[in-house]
């Protein structure tokens, strides 16, 4: 009884999302599970804003909530807490807390990234106002601090602290141990 009344909780949230229309006309649910993509319910053009599972791969248009992923990617933007076991992917702008070996955003981002390798704000005139920690971190424009074995900026206020530290903008671009600009 209790495993059919669970089932029918989710066929009716899963239903009920299709009638609703997320911000930018993309249908919007409160709950997503994925396989791989395209197993997962419902298909990859919804808004998610809730709770996303990926179990291999998943991916939505936009994502507000919390996303739990082998890994998880969002075309879209992507807010929120992100957990994968191998990468958080946004294509768009990010706000929030990424966990996993690889984080990436290609937009802007503001928040704090935790893994392997981290990359904020990966396009052209995109910032970042984030906490990066994990072996490499890298951005185009950021504003915060970097922690990691090799760091990389184009342009920065704020500081690195690692054994490679570049601020590319910089009178002198190369510093070990940390490297600031103000």
């Amino acid at each position: 009884m209790k495993k059919q009344f669970i089932v029918w909780m989710l066929g009716v949230m899963v239903g009920g999302a299709a009638l609703a229309e997320g911000n930018a006309g993309a249908p919007y649910t409160p709950f997503m599970f994925s396989i791989v993509t395209p197993l997962q319910v419902p298909s990859s053009d919804f808004d998610v804003g809730g709770l996303r599972i990926n179990a291999i791969y998943g991916e939505c248009q936009n994502f507000d909530g919390f996303d739990i992923s082998t890994v998880g990617r969002a075309r879209g933007h992507g807010n929120g807490l992100q957990v994968a076991l191998l990468a958080n992917i946004v294509d768009g702008d990010g706000l929030g807390f990424q966990v996993a070996p690889v984080n990436y955003v290609s937009g802007s981002y503001d928040g704090l990234q935790i893994g392997a390798v981290n990359y904020g704000a990966a396009k052209p005139q995109t910032s970042a106002q984030a906490l990066q920690i994990g072996v490499f971190n890298g951005s185009d424009f950021i504003k915060g601090c970097q922690i990691g074995v090799i760091n990389i900026a184009h342009e920065m206020i704020g500081f690195q602290i690692g054994v490679v530290n570049v601020i590319q903008n910089k009178d002198v671009p190369f510093l070990p141990i940390i490297n600031c600009y103000f």
